[in-house]
């Protein structure tokens, strides 16, 4: 009984209540003992008491610690949010924290959020005192339905980051988002699913995400890096609202995939007709703008070249072969008459040498026979 002299009345009788299991959060120790705002300086020195936690399990005091909380939980004292926090690692062993601490943040309320979502991203911090926190943030919305939406931000925000975040803490964070029903948040989830990043154990396979949260997996597609602490500042804004504003969305985009279709038909039209205009002209007549516009290759250009080389080539062969085979011709003609003119030269020859000086009637006749000859031979 040592701590009764350093705390005054009405704060040291709560080292007399003992078992807080028997003395249940519905206590009012503002009523029962008398405690207001000007109490809250020695509520919190109790709080984080560490003598306090240190003494004999079966004695009264030790339980003074969990009513300082209580206390203040119950005055909504802002003050005492950042000194508690410290007990989520100091005493993270401890399951009376584990157990009490998000309870008492549900009554600290909206003005807790900010800290614990902090505290939660603080990777110095221990996994077990970061599921302090999120067990915190899911109690805060369970006791005050109109913080839902920021709360939701909070722990869907830090399970954005799956990849780094610890395995486990990944798990619990989905386990609360499960429990409030987050189904904003099912594209986040499904994510950290894809990267096998949250535990089944846990939280069970994600199709028992989707059944618990009545969805259907097809229709969720993967997130996208949306700024959750824009969503939180929405808190006010109604269902029907964001209804209204995901229908707004989605018309948006069907309106967008129209325009993107219609400039890529036009684009295919146009297209078309270039080719249709390149295949009526002759090669020599494409421009140089025009092969830019059809997108033609260096490689393109390079074949077309070396196929006009190719048949240049071929016409000046088959014209070379014309003029030699005319040549040819021309050759073969004069040298048959050459020979021709060459044989009639030699036979008048002849005849000449064998005829007598005087010849008769039969001399004649021989020789018009031969000239005969040689005309018919000519």
């Amino acid at each position: 009984m040592k701590n009764h002299t350093i705390y005054q009345t009405p704060i040291d009788k709560l080292l007399t209540l003992g078992d807080c299991h028997k003395i249940t959060n519905e206590y009012n120790y503002i009523a029962e003992l008398g405690l207001d705002t000007e109490h809250i300086p020695g509520l919190i020195s109790m709080a984080i008491d560490q003598n306090l936690n240190g003494v004999d399990s079966a004695s009264l005091e030790t339980w003074g610690s969990i009513h300082a909380c209580r206390a203040l939980g119950q005055l909504r004292a802002e003050a005492a949010i950042e000194p508690l926090m410290q007990l989520f690692h100091k005493l993270e062993d401890s399951d009376w924290v584990n157990e009490e601490m998000p309870k008492i943040y549900g009554m600290f309320g909206e003005v807790a959020i900010p800290r614990l979502q902090a505290y939660l991203a603080d990777e110095s911090h221990g996994i077990f005192p970061r599921i302090t926190a999120i067990h915190s943030l899911e109690e805060i919305c369970k006791q005050h339905p109109d913080t839902r939406q920021k709360c939701i931000a909070a722990l869907t925000q830090q399970l954005k980051s799956f990849a780094q975040n610890p395995y486990e803490l990944n798990g619990f964070i989905v386990a609360s988002l499960i429990e409030l029903q987050a189904v904003e948040s099912a594209a986040v989830i499904k994510s950290a699913f894809v990267a096998q990043s949250v535990p089944d154990e846990i939280t069970g396979t994600w199709d028992n995400v989707c059944d618990s949260l009545g969805i259907n997996s097809d229709k969720i597609a993967l997130f996208t890096d949306i700024n959750l602490d824009e969503v939180s500042q929405l808190g006010d804004i109604s269902t029907d609202e964001m209804t209204q504003t995901q229908e707004i969305a989605d018309s948006k985009e069907t309106q967008l995939q129209d325009v993107i279709t219609d400039e890529v038909t036009q684009l295919e039209d146009v297209s078309q007709t270039q080719e249709i205009s390149v295949e009526k002209k002759q090669p020599d007549q494409i421009t140089t703008d025009e092969l830019e516009n059809l997108a033609i290759t260096s490689d393109d250009l390079q074949l077309i070249e070396d196929v006009t080389m190719d048949v240049e080539q071929l016409h000046k062969v088959e014209t070379k072969t014309d003029e030699q085979k005319q040549s040819s011709d021309i050759d073969n003609c004069e040298t048959e008459a050459t020979q021709l003119k060459s044989e009639v030269d030699n036979q008048t020859v002849t005849a000449s040498v064998k005829q007598p000086l005087s010849k008769g009637f039969g001399g004649f006749a021989t020789s018009q026979g031969k000239a005969k000859t040689k005309k018919k031979k000519r």
